[in-house]
Parts: C-alpha cells; structure tokens; sequence
C-alpha cells in the first residue's frame, strides 16, 4: 500500500502543488469490524487503541465502527520516505478543470494513465509492482 498527498516544494516559486508518495507499507493484516463478534471488537479496538479511527469511535460512539475497516502494516515492511517521489502533473478533466493526472515518468512504472485525485484508490497491477518497488527503494 502506498500513501501518496499533494505537497508543494518549499521556497521554488516555479514549482506547482502537485502529487507526491511519501511512504508505504506491506499490509499484513485486514481487519473488518462488520465480520467481528462484539468480544473480537472489543480486543481489536484495546489493540489498536491510536488508530484515529478507533479514537473517532470512542468520542462518537461504537455505531461508528460499522462499515470500518482498518488496514495493518508490517513494522519491516513500512516506511516514510525521507524524499517524497513526485508523481503527477497538470490536467484537467473534461470541462477543463484542473486536477492532477499520472506524470510521463510515472506511466510506465505504475501502469495507468489519467486522472489520480485523491477521491479513490488505484491499483498497480501485478506486472508493474516490481517497477514500484524499484521506485521506491532507489529514491
């Protein structure tokens, strides 16, 4: 899983806002709270008790856990970057506004083309992850 935001350069003025991956991390287990006994809610949310989600549910109430579904990392498979990868580039959809599409370079390394506005989460085919991976562990 890999964890991208829009982030602009600091201090370059001729540097627009764009699109960056700034970390990732190997899941390692899928934890889905509708599947779950109350007892197995109960030892999921004492074992992810800093989860802002969980956090969430404990001022606004278990209700909220419905439909969640929290995703966990490996500790050796996960990692910030400390030099966020650019990704995007100016776009614009079919009336013309603005959104941030999948840059030249990216293309080949991801797979996919268009439009990666945070609204969804895309998929690398299974050809392309070793490209990614190479990515991110030479950057």
């Amino acid at each position: 899983m890999v964890f991208y935001a829009g982030l602009k350069p600091y201090n370059q003025k001729k540097e627009e806002a764009a699109l960056y991956i700034i970390g990732y991390f190997t899941v390692k287990e899928v934890i889905d709270f509708n599947l779950l006994s109350t007892e197995e809610r109960e030892k999921y949310c004492k074992r992810c008790k800093n989860n802002a989600h969980i956090k969430r549910m404990e001022i606004l109430g278990e209700e909220h856990l419905d439909d969640l579904v929290i995703i966990m990392g490996q500790k050796n498979g996960s990692k910030l970057l400390d030099k966020a990868i650019k990704i995007s580039e100016k776009g614009s959809d079919s009336i013309g506004r603005n959104l941030h599409v999948v840059s030249k370079k990216m293309r080949p390394i991801f797979g996919f083309e268009g439009s990666i506005q945070r609204s969804r989460p895309r998929e690398v085919k299974e050809e392309y992850v070793d490209k990614l991976k190479n990515l991110l562990f030479v950057e």
